[in-house]
Order: C-alpha cells, then structure tokens, then sequence
C-alpha cells in the first residue's frame, strides 16, 4: 500500500514513458521551488542524464527555472531570507546551475513569490547573480525549428514591442510572473500597476502578430489539484483569479499549454478547459496543456481534505521531480520524472502542438466537489473517492 500524502497516480505511471519520435525537435525541461536541500542535488544528478540523452537525440535543450514559495518570513517560514547576493550562490544551486550549463541548455526563469518577499527578483540589483537570464517582468522567447532560442520582446513602461514574425518559428514561451498579483503584499499598487500594464501591453503585442504555439510560463499555474487550488487549503491559483486580460487571452486561444509551480509536487493535465469552467463558469476556445513542476527542492503531501477540487490532473506524483516538454514532429510530449523509493520513474502523455478548436456546443463537466457524481441528482449519490488512476506496485 501507498500510505496517504504519498501519491503516485494516473494511468501512465502503470507502464514505462515510450520513446519520443524522431530526433530533432525542442525540450523544455521545467524546474520549479529548487532550494539549498538533498532533493535538488538528486534532481541536478538526474538532470546531467536527461540532459545528455537530450543532446544525442539531437534535440535542444531549454531550461525553465521557476521560483520558490516557502513562505513568508518568521518563524514557520521553511527556509530564511537570504542576502540578496547569495539568493543562489549555495553549493546544491551552484551545482545545478553547473549541470545545465555544461550542457550548453539556455536557461530562462522568474522569481516567483519568494524572489518577491524576499527582495531577489533581480529587478532591483542586476548585479546580482542569477543563474537563469531573466530580462524583465514580461518576455518573450522565440524558438526556432532549429532549436535556437531568442529574446524577441523589449518592453518599456507600458508598452512592449515584438519583433517581426519568423517562418521558421517552433514555438514562442511567453513568461509572465503574477505572483506581486496573487500575494498583493508583495508590491505596492504603484509597482503592481505598472507591472501589469506592461504585462497586458506584452499580450496585445502577441495577439496582433499571427497565430503560432505560444506557451505560458508562470510560477504561478493557472489550476491546480494541490493545496493552492480552488476549493484547496492555500487557495490561491484558479483562472478566477488570474489578472482580467491573461484570462481573456487563455479564453482566447492565445496559449496551447501552460507551465507551472508553487506547488510542491507534479502534476499533468491533457486539457484545463474541464477545470476553468469548474472555476469560473468560463468555456475556453481550444484545449490548454498544463504542467506543474514544483518539487525540484522536494515534495509536499497535500492531505486529501486540502486539495483543490476544480482539476483532475491527467498525471500526478507527490514525489521530488521535474518536468519536461518536448516538441517534436508536430507533437508535444509530456514528460513526468518522479523519485519514488530510491529509483526514478517516468510517465508520458502525447498531445498535438495545434489543437483543434473545442466545439462550440459541447457538455458542460460536472461542477459538483465530486468529479464523478451524477448532476442531476446531486453529489450525495457518487464515488467518495476521486478515481485517479491506479498506483504502481
């Protein structure tokens, strides 16, 4: 048996991840909440392996550092502040930092709510050292067919141009940090003003250039099953409360897919469409992916009256990991590595890069807590456990 808070499901973690077809192609490798601790020194091990089979695949590699969120400062907090030059300057960051950068991988990332409370989000000092390029609060990279990977925004103030359109374009990663919005403590409203004006200037940018895959890193997810979820113990992420104009562009179709963390754990979903209507009564235009990676730095059980409750995770894993999304073929694959007892284990979910537009007439998905009720008779009639996927042996 698993015990409870050890969670490993999803019907894909039942059998191994198949091999990626074909040998060019883009990896996204998403590592979320890593830390000075014993799991990210195992995460940067594992990365090294990951890393190299990447590059004989003939695939580049691009990292997505993701920040932390441990907490506020004082005495529950998990972690102190630290001095804002030495915010990753810790033999295990070092190490990861090495890691990736031997492998010639491009690394890009956002503070996150830490990086916010604690006054390292590198806007303030660009002396200080990060280990990630992190060119503002709002920016768009654009990667090639052939695997290059370019800024091609610059923003000032409130407004935010693009550079021209590209024929060979992969795929462009728009990054956008809310976490000043979901912990408004964190800025004053001057700040959060500003920041935001430059965000939706980055959007209505991106909405006026033609239609290509788009995907949305964040620290912040837009769902979760974790305890910052809708309906969970922390709750705090959930399309509701996303800035009005981020809503209307994930409504819109702007992104086909959506990386996170804050949570620590893993979580993978084929579609958020169920779960935004769940949230907000809100029916999206075309599928959306999400991946959330936050336990680079170790993973947290959630116990089960903690959940959100507005999104059923295709994959999901309470277990130190990271994430990965390979473009490949017209295809994305989605790469799950969890450390489960001492080994690590893989699960894959295959989607298309451009998927087809959602009906416009379609069965709305249940709103009740519990996702396999009947609506029309109510909750009281269905399942009290929630069906996700049988657990490994």
């Amino acid at each position: 048996m698993v015990a409870a808070g050890c969670r490993h499901r999803g019907a894909a973690w039942a059998d191994p991840a198949g091999p990626v077809p074909g040998a060019a192609g883009v990896e996204i490798i998403v590592i979320g909440q890593a830390r000075e601790s014993r799991q990210t020194r195992q995460v940067a091990h594992a990365l090294e392996v990951v890393l190299a089979d990447a590059a004989a695949a003939g695939r580049t590699p691009i990292v997505a550092w993701l920040g932390t969120d441990l907490g506020r400062p004082g005495p529950d907090r998990a972690a102190p502040c630290p001095a804002p030059g030495a915010a990753h300057a810790g033999p295990v960051l070092t190490e990861l930092a090495r890691v990736i950068r031997s492998s010639g991988a491009g690394i890009w990332g956002l503070p996150g709510p830490d990086g916010w409370r604690c006054g390292t989000t590198g806007f303030e000092a660009r002396a200080t050292p990060l280990p990630y390029a992190q060119p503002g609060v709002a920016y768009v990279v654009r990667v090639s067919e052939a695997g290059e990977a370019a800024l091609v925004s610059s923003c000032d103030l409130d407004a935010c141009t693009i550079a021209p359109p590209a024929d060979d374009t992969l795929i462009e990663l728009v990054a956008l940090d809310f976490s000043f919005w979901h912990y408004p403590a964190l800025a004053g409203e001057d700040l959060s003003a500003a920041v935001l004006a430059q965000q939706a200037a980055l959007l209505d940018a991106l909405a006026a250039q033609p239609a290509r895959p788009r995907v949305l890193l964040s620290p912040i997810p837009v769902e979760s099953a974790g305890a910052h979820g809708v309906g969970g113990r922390l709750q705090r992420a959930g399309y509701r409360y996303l800035p009005k104009f981020v809503q209307e562009a994930l409504a819109d179709g702007l992104f086909v897919g959506v990386v996170g963390a804050l949570e620590r754990n893993l979580q993978v979903s084929e579609d958020l469409s169920n779960a935004i209507y769940r949230s907000a009564r809100t029916f999206v235009a075309k599928p959306i992916f999400e991946v959330v990676s936050g336990s680079a730095g170790g993973a947290k059980p959630t116990p089960r009256t903690s959940r959100g409750d507005t999104l059923l995770p295709d994959l999901e894993s309470e277990h130190v990991g990271f994430a990965r999304v390979i473009v490949a073929d017209e295809r994305v694959y989605l790469r799950v590595h969890a450390r489960v007892a001492g080994r690590w284990r893989v699960a894959g979910i295959e989607l298309p890069l451009v998927p087809a537009p959602l009906p416009n007439l379609r069965e709305p998905p249940t709103i009740q807590p519990c996702h396999s009720c009947d609506p029309t008779r109510g909750a009281a009639d269905g399942d009290v456990d929630i069906p996700r996927g049988p657990r490994p042996r």
